[in-house]
């Protein structure tokens, strides 16, 4: 957000600081603008606490820190925890965060928007006086701020109002040496930046906003607080939707794995099957390059020896007036269960009530220039013989 203009909150409400505010239109203009303006609030309730912790999201350092204060509340008391974070990795995250009393919050008033501007407490103006290192005090009539900080973030600050008992600007200088000692920190209240003139606050505000532009992230208003938490519900949902898709994929990705490597093995599988079909066929001592081609070459060398063309035609019609009378089986012949059929002719598997049946089939397949031949006969369980008969062409 691009900060053009400068308000602190008085008693009375807010006011340009010094000459922030460029004329317009020949008038100037001391209302809070619709946008680009930082507005400075004595927060007397806002407070600053370092955090490190073995997760990134905001909500859950939000909800870590709750857990860390809420012993310390009263059952009505409702603090709101606005983190800032210095760094984040893949391991956890650290950084400071900012509680408030919830009824210290501002909201939208009359003649007054928030939407489009930024609220920051009144000691984080105070960075860029220290170059992001060391401690800052400013007291006017109305507030006296401090703050300490450290790498460009607040570790400390202060607001509260003036008041004549308080020890002046130098009592709030010691006060702040007491705490950072506390903290574990040397600093000497030589060093501490101090200031009592508005427009050198507005000088500190504008460098601080140029020199740590992250500090803008920190925006106290109900407005930007209610937009913060709305953009993290959206980034969870979103994530989690991600993460959904992600898993579709990756368990899709894993079915076309499947799938490709189940279709790689059949087609590797039928291959090999054909091949070796081709080899039973053709001999284990020929190579098998293009089965196709060759099985074409196979027929057309059957084909030139006249012997054997149109064998198994003949064979079928030879099987067939053996075993039937016109369109009907033989009574009482046998049943064929297999017919292996080979160049030199072929070997039936059959099954009969009878002895004689099988004999009848023998004479009546040993004609018509093939030679048939008894095999093996077997005892089936439960009644009834299988046979074996070999039918060959009669070499005359």
């Amino acid at each position: 957000m691009q900060i053009s203009t400068y308000f602190i909150k008085h008693p009375e409400g807010w006011s340009p600081l010094a000459s922030s505010i460029e004329p317009i239109g020949g008038k100037r203009v001391e209302s809070v603008p619709s946008g680009g303006a930082l507005l400075l609030a004595p927060f007397k309730t806002a407070s600053i606490h370092s955090f490190s912790f073995p997760f990134r999201s905001a909500n859950d350092v939000r909800n870590a820190l709750a857990l860390k204060f809420r012993p310390l509340l009263s059952g009505e008391d409702e603090v709101e925890i606005a983190p800032l974070f210095g760094g984040r990795t893949k391991g956890g995250s650290e950084g400071v965060a900012l509680c408030i009393w919830e009824g210290e919050i501002l909201d939208n008033e009359a003649g007054v928007s928030l939407h489009n501007n930024v609220v920051w407490p009144l000691p984080v103006a105070l960075a860029s006086a220290v170059k992001g290192d060391g401690g800052a005090v400013f007291r006017n009539d109305f507030v006296c701020a401090s703050a300490f900080f450290r790498n460009g973030l607040p570790v400390y600050l202060r607001c509260r109002s003036s008041c004549s008992s308080d020890g002046g600007i130098d009592g709030e200088v010691q006060r702040l040496v007491d705490y950072v000692s506390a903290l574990g920190s040397d600093i000497a209240s030589e060093s501490v930046w101090v200031s009592t003139k508005e427009q050198e606050l507005l000088e500190v505000a504008r460098e601080t906003v140029k020199q740590y532009p992250k500090l803008l992230e920190l925006n106290i208003s109900k407005p930007a607080l209610a937009a913060s938490l709305a953009r993290e519900r959206t980034a969870r949902m979103l994530l989690k939707a991600c993460g959904w898709a992600a898993a579709a994929g990756i368990l899709f990705s894993l079915i076309q794995y499947t799938m490709l490597s189940q279709l790689r093995s059949s087609v590797e599988t039928f291959t090999k099957e054909g091949t070796s079909l081709y080899r039973e066929i053709f001999g284990q001592n020929e190579r098998v390059v293009d089965p196709l081609s060759q099985a074409r070459a196979k027929l057309a060398e059957l084909r030139g020896q006249g012997r054997t063309e149109n064998s198994l035609s003949r064979t079928l019609s030879h099987l067939g007036r053996t075993w039937l009378d016109g369109n009907k089986k033989k009574a009482g012949y046998p049943v064929l269960e297999q017919l292996r059929y080979s160049a030199d002719g072929a070997d039936i598997t059959g099954t009969a009530e009878k002895m004689e049946a099988i004999q009848a089939l023998r004479v009546a397949a040993d004609s018509g220039g093939y030679k048939a031949s008894l095999g093996d006969i077997q005892q089936i369980p439960g009644g009834g013989l299988r046979f074996t008969l070999s039918l060959r062409r009669d070499a005359q």
